[in-house]
């Protein structure tokens, strides 16, 4: 009676599929949030090239503006295009080093300022934030940071 049974089982397809779906599903969910926070990382990453551009552009022209100072007004561009990501609990670091000329690039002679006409200014802008779906966390990532440098001469 018990190898009938077993045989009987062993044939009996019932179930079948709902026993595959519940081998499979998981993987296919962490591959789908995986997409999903690799592309809001990509995101983050261009709206980190976007505020560097900006702010070094903000920074190149060396004309202070009819209000506040370069510094403000990099800033606030900064600010704008970022902003977002500090809503999420992401810190937005944004340093600016006057080297005074290509020479001294990557050196400990600089200032910390935007320089004036035909200085050399390195403008570093970082986001730091958690991961989105909880994909990084699962391989030990608790942060991740998008940066970007941007080294110009200034002009008039």
């Amino acid at each position: 009676m018990t190898q009938r049974f077993v045989a009987r089982l062993w044939r009996d397809i019932r179930g079948v599929s709902a026993i595959e779906f519940a081998l499979v599903a998981p993987v296919v969910f962490i591959l789908v949030l995986g997409t999903l926070e690799m592309a809001l990382d990509m995101i983050v990453d261009a709206s980190v090239q976007i505020a560097a551009q900006q702010a070094s552009r903000i920074g190149l022209t060396t004309a202070n503006p009819a209000s506040g100072t370069r510094a403000d007004q990099a800033q606030t561009v900064v600010n704008n295009v970022l902003g977002r990501w500090r809503s999420i609990g992401g810190t937005v670091t944004i340093t600016t080093l006057n080297y005074g000329s290509y020479n001294n690039v990557g050196s400990t002679n600089y200032q910390a300022n935007m320089g004036n006409f035909g200085d050399v200014v390195s403008y570093n802008i970082a986001v730091t934030i958690p991961g989105f779906s909880g994909i990084p966390q699962l391989f030990g990532v608790k942060s991740m940071t998008f940066q970007r440098n941007y080294i110009v001469q200034n002009e008039k």
